[in-house]
């Protein structure tokens, strides 16, 4: 069963674990550790917050899902996720069911729970995505080197992901539930508004 939190609520039941210690960490924009997540040749995300950062209670990832990509579907054993959407729209699959998620909402999706996602619309949808506990990051680093090599050899992809608590499995059967058109509404409104004002000018 899937359920939408608060990604500030999220972050702020970490850091009041992470509070015992007095540490801190600081990510400027255009800093932390690119790594290749999927098995497509752009997907580049960043590790933005390691574990040895937050005592081991959390890694954060940021990355950007372009059109017609995303995960696979699979499971951690190991780690939760809390995906939360900064700008474009995802179709989640999350345990048999399936959804909408636009720019704003966060989902957090517990280990065990088989998931998968994937960008339906033309527009590149930028995410953050918080792993608790941490240790995703050794995971990223070891699979890097076998997605950087096209084509990808999918036996030692999944014989890694293995390793790590990660388990990969056979592809969401999707449904089309519309994520593309709430993707696009903005857009298209935006294209009548501007022809509007052609046409009215047109006149004056």
């Amino acid at each position: 069963m899937f359920i939408y939190k608060s990604f500030i609520a999220t972050l702020l039941f970490a850091a009041s674990i992470f509070s015992q210690s007095t540490s801190y960490a600081v990510v400027k924009p255009n800093e932390g550790q690119s790594v290749h997540v999927l098995p497509y040749p752009n997907a580049i995300y960043k590790i933005i917050v390691r574990g040895n950062q937050t005592a081991n209670q959390f890694t954060i990832v940021e990355g950007i899902v372009y059109m017609n990509e995303g995960a696979g579907n699979h499971f951690h054993m190991r780690e939760d996720e809390t995906f939360f959407i900064i700008n474009g729209t995802l179709q989640f699959y999350v345990n048999g069911d399936q959804f909408c998620a636009q720019a704003g909402t966060t989902v957090y999706i517990p280990r065990n729970a088989s998931q998968s996602v994937r960008n339906l619309n033309s527009k590149p949808v930028h995410i953050q995505i918080l792993f608790a506990p941490s240790g995703i990051e050794n995971y990223l680093e070891k699979i890097t080197p076998v997605f950087d090599t096209q084509p990808v050899n999918y036996t030692i992809a999944n014989e890694t992901a293995a390793l790590y608590g990660i388990v990969n499995l056979p592809v969401v059967d999707w449904k089309d539930i519309g994520c593309i058109m709430n993707g696009t509404n903005q857009l298209k409104l935006s294209s009548f508004f501007l022809i509007f004002l052609v046409i009215v000018k047109a006149f004056l």
